[in-house]
Order: structure tokens, then sequence, then C-alpha cells
């Protein structure tokens, strides 16, 4: 059969159409990942699954390319994203909460942790909580979990308040430096810190997370963000959910990431860390209600309904959808 010149012509113009095509869909597909810029309040081994997913692309698959930045404490975190200068903030619960109450359009959208992953540790001649009375305290900030941690502690010790004194020291190794100088005779931390404050002598007084819910560790954005990018943080979170799965069944890879991101090369520092935190990871960044409600007695605003600072909509959509079965398995 012939094929005429007005068939060849049109022929080649269809071939030259899917090439075309084809080159268009690779651009569109690198195009597709949405610059997302998320904040973390502090480098601990409680970021763990954000390092992950961003180290391992897991949101950029699901159309949304990570940039991270550091910002210690809570407060300054949710002034920035009030700003517009982020568009999701992970960092403590009790920030954004604090900020609702108050008036700030933030809303939680997932948690990775529901307890607090801290713990009290003290010079070396402190060995039991009542000999706190009358000593001080260090924390980051006021606002955020570590003060959280410590009226919890003092609670639970059935101490008051007013025994003992809370001075904003500033973040993990400004805290620690300052318990070594004898600054401050106490103080919060988290691993590694711990196991480093253990091998010089430190003695840990309580772990804040047997205390009860208190919402920690979450995923913040402002209501408006929310209301028109839901795609997009829906991509976050399945990202999150990835990395979440990926700490809790790739323990060699965890640790490559943590030393990284931690700067240790103590290999006991490392697992130390790294068991502390993969073991208290559920499979679904879910916020726990009775948290909230604990963050919201703490702040005397008890009466407050803990589901108006929270929305799980997109957590629903990712769990009725199968996501998080398919990645475990049945």
């Amino acid at each position: 059969m012939r094929i005429t010149t007005q068939v060849r012509a049109t022929l080649m113009g269809a071939f030259v159409l899917v090439l075309i095509s084809g080159v268009l869909t690779r651009v569109g597909f690198a195009a597709e990942a949405t610059r997302f810029l998320v904040s973390y309040g502090g480098t601990a081994g409680y970021q763990l699954p954000l390092w992950v997913n961003k180290e391992l692309g897991f949101s950029k698959k699901h159309g949304v390319d990570l940039e991270l930045i550091l910002i210690q404490a809570g407060s300054p975190n949710i002034q920035a994203l009030l700003g517009g200068s982020l568009q999701l903030t992970q960092t403590a619960a009790s920030s954004a909460v604090i900020g609702a109450n108050q008036g700030a359009p933030v809303v939680i959208v997932a948690t990775l942790e529901n307890k607090l992953p801290l713990q009290i540790i003290a010079r070396p001649e402190i060995k039991e909580p009542h000999q706190l009375r009358g000593k001080t305290i260090g924390i980051n900030r006021f606002g955020g979990s570590n003060d959280a941690a410590v009226l919890m502690a003092v609670k639970a010790w059935k101490m008051d308040p007013k025994d003992i004194s809370m001075l904003q020291t500033g973040g993990t190794s400004a805290r620690m430096a300052a318990l070594m100088t004898k600054k401050i005779d106490a103080t919060v931390q988290s691993y590694p810190e711990i196991y480093q404050a253990r091998k010089l002598g430190m003695n840990v007084l309580a772990d804040v997370g047997e205390f009860g819910f208190f919402t920690n560790t979450s995923n913040i954005v402002t209501r408006s963000y929310l209301q028109q990018n839901r795609a997009l943080i829906k991509g976050f979170l399945k990202g999150q959910i990835e990395g979440m799965h990926y700490v809790k069944t790739n323990k060699e890879g965890s640790f490559k990431i943590l030393r990284k991101h931690l700067q240790i090369t103590d290999a006991e520092a490392v697992e130390g860390t790294y068991e502390f935190f993969a073991k208290r990871l559920a499979r679904s960044p879910r916020t726990e209600p009775e948290g909230i409600k604990n963050i919201l007695v703490s702040i005397d605003a008890g009466d407050k309904n803990p589901a108006d600072f929270i929305d799980m909509s997109l957590i629903d959509e990712i769990e009725r959808e199968g996501f998080v079965k398919k990645l475990y398995g049945p």
C-alpha cells in the first residue's frame, strides 16, 4: 500500500505531537513537586521521621518538595508560620494551643508524639525529686514543652510549683552547658543528650512520658492554608507516614540519618536515641484529644473543647484510602 504525501505528513505530525507530549509530561512530572518550607523546633531524635522524609524524598513522591529550617523553640515557629514565612511547622503542640487559645488562626493536622519524650535530669548530687526544692530548673522557653514537662513532673511528685524556679536557658546544648557549669540544678532533655548526661554522672529523675498524655511534636498550619492547600498538606502527611514506617522498620538506615543530623558518632548514643523514639511512634500521626485537653488544663483553659484545636480530616482521608494499611500490610 502506498502512503501519500498528505498521509505521510499527517503521520509525521502525529509523531512529533507524541514526542512533544512526552517531553511535556516529563517536564510536568519534574515540576509537580511544589516547594514546601517546613520548620522544626529543636534538634533531637523526635525529629527523625521528618529528617527521613526529607532525605528519602517521601513527600516529594506526593508532589511536595520539602525544605527544612531549624527554628529553636515553639513560639518562634508559630510566629514564623503566622507571618507567612512557612507552609508548616513541626513543633510542640502546646505552642499551637496557646496561640490558638489567644486567637491565632493555627490548627494541628497531625501528631508524632502524644506523650512528652522528655526526661528530667539533675546534677550528680541531686538523686531524688524532693531535693529539687529551692533549686533552679533550666528550660528552653516559656510556653513550650519544656516548662510543661517540669510542671507535669512537679505535680506527679506532689510538690508545689513554687517549690522550684524555672530559668530560660536556651536550646539543648545551652541547657546542658548550664547544667555542667552549675548555673542550673536540673533541666529537661531528650536523647541523645540524656545518654551523654548519664555518662557525665547526671541523674534521671523522671520520664515525663509516664505521667500521661500531653500532645507534643505536631504538624501545624494556619487555617487558611489548610483550606486552600489541602492536597499539598496531604502529600506532606503521606511522606510523614512513610517516614514513620521507615523509622519503625529500617534500623540501620535510621541510624545513618540520625548520625548526620545529630552530628554524633558514638554508636551507643545513636542506638539509644533510636530505641527511645522508634518504640513511641504510632503507625498513623493521629492527635490524641486527651493530650490536647491536658495542655488546655495546664494553661487554665480546661473549659475549651480539644476538637477546636485539631483537624484530623486529612488523616481520616489517608486512612480511609488504605494508605497506612498498604505500608504495614494486613
